[in-house]
């Protein structure tokens, strides 16, 4: 008789786990389908899904692998939310174009991609942000500059046009290039014939093509983002002349904002449960890689197939934050400012700005307030 007990004891559990697992396949979850480039600057993404069980414990939201960096399920407080869809794409405009189109459901990307296509009127918004800083200007390593002003100097006084390699069109990192440039009075054009400029843009059509650029002496040096910086300097054959955030006009560059996350509003008001707990882990992880960068650089290394030694130099010059703070917003006002200066923010989002709605256009405040107080 007390063997029959123990016996039904045991059954009765692992008949009701049958039926729930039966349920969960009778009845197809939602997708979720998220972008991002396959760089360090969207790290709480792979932090996230790579500490499975560290966020279980902690707040109780995280992704259970099904396929390495492709396939996921959300799952909080021990309920299947949804089956996660990663996908890579270049970055900057790219992934933000995706995200327009429907290709994606949420992505992260540049913010000023974000804002052109805000602008543009496309039917997405912000909702948190990711990362500040961590990009470089990179030289030849055999060229004489080893700082910004020997590189000024050594562009002026050059018989022929130094050529200069980007990821692509609207990124955080050429604009800010092309700004200094114009400060410190530097010629530049994207006309490779144009010999009239003193410095030569070539858009090399993503991140992984400036190194093997470098090294063919197609160009003389690049612009960019983490971790391809470190990367040349590993190789050999470059090294970082000038972080991003030191240049000209001084002091407006440091925790300006680079990487967000954003969505496409018709998938955050169809799926809202969904987007809040994948905003909260997400915001989780960001703040897991600056309370633990030694652990989260061997993570990052793992999934973007690079050495930790190289991670490890990447993410120290990386601020990842979640926080709208002062110095995010003081950004976003010098970002919306220069681009419209420049033509490049003509409609919504310069309207917004000009009538002071412009935080109500961009951002989804309330998902945002809401994933927060959920830390």
């Amino acid at each position: 008789m007390i063997h029959l007990f123990r016996f039904f004891t045991l059954l009765v559990p692992l008949l009701v786990l049958t039926a729930s697992c039966q349920q969960h396949q009778d009845k197809p979850l939602p997708r979720l389908r998220i972008g991002h480039a396959p760089h360090d600057h969207h790290a709480p993404l792979y932090v996230a899904a790579m500490n499975p069980d560290y966020f279980k414990e902690h707040g109780g939201i995280y992704l259970e692998q099904i396929n390495f960096r492709k396939e996921y399920r959300l799952i909080a407080n021990q309920k299947y939310l949804a089956d996660i869809l990663i996908e890579t794409s270049a970055g900057g405009k790219e992934l933000i174009r995706k995200l327009n189109e429907d290709h994606f459901d949420l992505s992260f990307g540049g913010f000023p991609a974000m804002l052109s296509y805000i602008d543009q009127g496309s039917p997405i918004k912000i909702l948190s942000p990711v990362m500040a800083d961590g990009a470089g200007l990179v030289l030849k390593k055999e060229l004489p500059p080893d700082n910004w002003n020997e590189f000024l100097l050594y562009v002026r006084n050059s018989t022929e046009p130094l050529k200069i390699g980007y990821k692509n069109a609207v990124s955080v990192q050429n604009l800010i290039f092309e700004r200094a440039l114009k400060e410190s009075g530097i010629s530049y054009s994207k006309n490779s014939k144009d010999t009239n400029a003193q410095i030569i843009l070539l858009n090399l059509y993503g991140p992984k093509n400036l190194i093997p650029a470098l090294e063919n002496s197609l160009i003389d040096g690049f612009v960019t983002m983490q971790p391809f910086l470190a990367l040349v300097e590993e190789r050999g054959s470059g090294k970082t002349i000038a972080d991003l955030k030191n240049l000209p006009p001084e002091g407006k560059w440091p925790g300006t904002p680079c990487c967000a996350l954003a969505a496409n509003n018709k998938y955050v008001n169809n799926h809202t449960e969904i987007v809040l707990n994948l905003v909260t882990l997400l915001q989780h992880a960001n703040q897991y890689i600056r309370d633990n960068p030694q652990q989260s650089a061997v993570d990052i290394s793992q999934w973007l197939g690079i050495t930790p030694e190289v991670e490890k130099k990447s993410i120290a010059t990386i601020k990842y934050t979640n926080n709208l703070d002062s110095e995010w917003q003081q950004g976003v006002t010098f970002w919306v400012e220069n681009m419209i200066e420049s033509g490049r923010l003509n409609n919504e989002v310069k309207k917004a700005y000009e009538s002071g709605s412009l935080e109500e256009l961009i951002y989804n405040t309330k998902l945002y307030e809401l994933a927060l107080k959920r830390l």
